[in-house]
């Protein structure tokens, strides 16, 4: 990757405590730790891939924030742009489900660092300096109207700066509660972006966008594209799910004339499917800069980054480009590496 290329991705960094072994909360005594967040671990997947990326959030400095940045400066990715503030992390509690019985989340976001972020806290001009890609996603203008209001300010910065802006729609209900339509933030904010990546219910319930009685899961990209012209690239992507631990998925995206989709990747032993979107998304961000126009190699490099996160351990998508680029071109799957 051109190191001389710079992403910044912006959001909140959470703790993620999950119980261990697919138990139950109420059957655990004790909880894995990890250290994630939507925009973090895009931020970590590209840094990995050699890319320049840097981290913008709001947290307390104390020694669980502190430890939460320092996972991400182990990763590489540059979290000087991340200030103090908020009475704490943010957290969320996974249960790992297993076969029949889906994985659930529980959120803990109150009163935390990027809850309670406001415009004007932000030095956007100086954040922005020197970057070339601004990511963020429907997440934060979840988490509360003033939080809102501070991503549509730094979109809009963002925008005027000739910076492209890619966002992941990630419609999150347990987290829209503080009395706003999502469509009166996600509307002003999809119009101020570039890319966009999001499925069905996200475009639906975020967006409002119509979908004619016959369209199915991959003419998502096209209807949005159709409801807001200016978007350069729309992707989704398609989940097939057998059961909590047995999956396939593929990418689609389309620029408006062509519409292209991945290979279908089965994956039959899933270890962890959060952040699988997360690293389909940094896919997409590192395809559209490496690949250009060839989106049949875009949605590919994005299918395989997503594949690979199923099989790992945490929120984040820790792996070499080497091993992405195997996967894309159908290499040494699953053999060991001598």
């Amino acid at each position: 990757m051109n190191h001389n290329f710079k992403t910044l991705c912006f959001g909140e960094l959470l703790l993620r405590l999950s119980t261990p072994s697919h138990l139950r909360v109420e059957q655990s005594t004790s909880f894995n730790i990890d250290y994630g967040g939507a925009e973090a671990n895009v931020a970590i997947a590209l840094s990995n891939w050699g890319g320049e990326t840097s981290y913008l959030t709001r947290l307390p400095f104390n020694f669980l924030g502190k430890s939460a940045l320092k996972f991400l400066k182990y990763n590489n990715v540059d979290t000087n742009p991340s200030f103090e503030g908020g009475d704490r992390l943010g957290t969320y509690y996974l249960e790992v489900g297993i076969g029949d019985r889906g994985s659930n989340i529980e959120y803990d976001r109150a009163n935390s660092g990027m809850s309670t972020l406001k415009t004007g806290m932000i030095d956007w001009d100086k954040v922005l300096e020197n970057v070339d890609w601004f990511h963020y996603s429907g997440i934060t203008p979840a988490l509360s109207q003033d939080a809102a209001k501070a991503c549509l300010e730094g979109v809009r910065i963002a925008k005027s700066k000739g910076i492209t802006v890619s966002c992941d729609l990630n419609y999150r209900s347990k987290l829209w509660k503080y009395g706003d339509a999502p469509q009166k933030w996600m509307v002003p904010l999809i119009e101020a972006s570039d890319i966009v990546l999001g499925g069905k219910n996200d475009a639906s319930i975020l967006l409002g966008t119509q979908f004619q009685e016959n369209d199915g899961y991959e003419d998502v990209p096209k209807r949005i594209k159709e409801q807001f012209p200016h978007l350069k690239y729309v992707a989704t992507n398609l989940r097939q799910s057998f059961s909590a631990t047995h999956n396939r998925i593929s990418c689609v995206i389309t620029d408006g004339i062509e519409t292209y989709q991945s290979r279908w990747f089965d994956m039959p032993n899933m270890l962890d499917r959060v952040g699988g979107g997360d690293a389909l998304m940094a896919g997409l961000i590192y395809g559209l800069q490496h690949f250009k126009s060839d989106l049949d190699k875009v949605v590919n490099f994005a299918g395989s980054s997503s594949c690979l996160k199923h099989s790992i351990k945490g929120d984040a998508l820790i792996c070499e480009l080497d091993e992405v680029l195997r996967l894309m071109e159908g290499q040494d799957s699953g053999l060991v590496q001598r």
